[in-house]
C-alpha cells in the first residue's frame, strides 16, 4: 500500500499552460485521503512555492531536480548540493561551443535567473516560471560562487550534443534532459532518484511504499527507485518502458490505485 506520492510538476501535475486543472486538483484531493503527496521538479524555490501551497503539501519538496530537498513548513532545506565553481565554469565554456541561453541559479532565497543576456528563449522561460532576470554580460566572470545548478535552454536537436559534450568534459556531475528545450547540470550525485531516496530515509517510509509519477527522463530513476512508478503518456519512449503504470491524467490515479 501506498504511502508516499511524488509528483513531477509542469508536463505531470501541471498542464499545457502550467496551471493545475480543477480534474487533478480533485484527484489529489482523493489521493491525500490515504498517502502523504508532495512534488518532485526541477523548479526553483520561488517559482515551486506558489504550488505547494496550492496544493498544501506538507511534506518535504524534491527541488532544483534533487539538489535541494526543502521542508516548507520549517522553512529550510534539509539537503543542499551545488557544483563547485570549477566545474560550473567548465560547464559554462563548453556551453559556449553551442547556440544555448544558459542560466544561472545563485542561492535558494535567490529568485533571480542569472544569464548573459535575455533572449527571446530566455523570456519564455521566466514567463512559464514567473522569475525575474538579471543581465550579467560574461558569466564566466561573473561565476565566483558555487551555483545550486545551470540550466541550458537551447534547441532539442542540439542538446544531445551538449549533453554528450558535458559528460565527457565535466565528469562526476549529473547531466539531464528535464523538457525537450532544457537541459540541466546538476551537483554530483544530485538526481530526482538519489534525492527520494534520502527523503523515504529521512521520513522512514520504505520505497516500496511510493508511487512516483513524471513525464520526462529526469524522472526516470525517481520511477526505477519507487515501489510503483508512473509515466505520462505523452513522455518519452525510454521513460514509459520503465513504468509500472503509464496514464493520460492524473485525475486517472485514484481509480487504479485503489485496486
Amino acid at each position: 500500500m501506498a504511502r508516499l506520492l511524488v509528483f513531477d510538476l509542469d508536463g505531470t501535475l501541471l498542464d499545457s499552460d502550467h496551471r493545475l486543472s480543477p480534474e487533478t486538483y480533485a484527484a489529489l484531493g482523493k489521493l491525500s485521503r490515504s498517502c502523504w503527496i508532495t512534488v518532485a521538479t526541477g523548479r526553483s524555490l520561488a517559482s515551486a512555492t506558489p504550488f505547494i501551497f496550492t496544493l498544501g503539501t506538507t511534506s518535504p519538496a524534491i527541488l532544483y531536480n534533487g539538489a535541494v530537498v526543502y521542508d516548507f513548513l520549517a522553512g529550510r532545506a534539509l539537503l543542499e548540493r551545488r557544483l563547485s565553481v570549477d566545474e560550473a565554469r567548465v560547464a559554462l565554456t563548453i556551453a559556449r561551443e553551442f547556440p544555448v541561453d544558459v542560466e544561472v541559479y545563485r542561492e535558494l532565497e535567490d529568485p533571480t535567473v542569472y544569464v548573459e543576456r535575455i533572449t527571446p528563449r530566455v523570456e519564455r522561460f521566466l514567463a512559464k516560471e514567473g522569475l525575474p532576470a538579471r543581465e550579467v554580460g560574461d558569466l564566466h566572470a561573473f561565476l565566483n560562487f558555487s551555483p545550486l545548478k545551470l540550466l541550458v535552454l537551447g534547441n532539442p536537436a542540439v542538446l544531445p550534443g551538449l549533453e554528450g559534450a558535458l559528460w565527457e568534459g565535466v565528469p562526476g556531475v549529473t547531466v539531464v534532459r528535464s523538457e525537450l528545450e532544457y537541459l540541466e547540470v546538476l551537483p554530483r550525485g544530485s538526481s530526482k532518484g538519489t534525492a527520494l531516496r534520502w527523503l523515504c530515509a529521512y521520513l522512514g517510509i520504505p520505497l516500496e511504499e511510493v508511487v512516483a509519477v513524471g513525464d520526462q527522463l529526469n524522472d526516470l530513476e525517481m520511477l526505477r527507485y519507487s515501489g510503483v512508478g508512473v509515466a505520462m503518456a505523452h513522455g518519452p519512449a525510454e521513460l514509459r518502458r520503465a513504468a509500472d503504470l503509464v496514464i493520460s491524467s492524473v485525475a486517472e490515479l485514484p481509480g487504479l490505485l485503489s485496486r
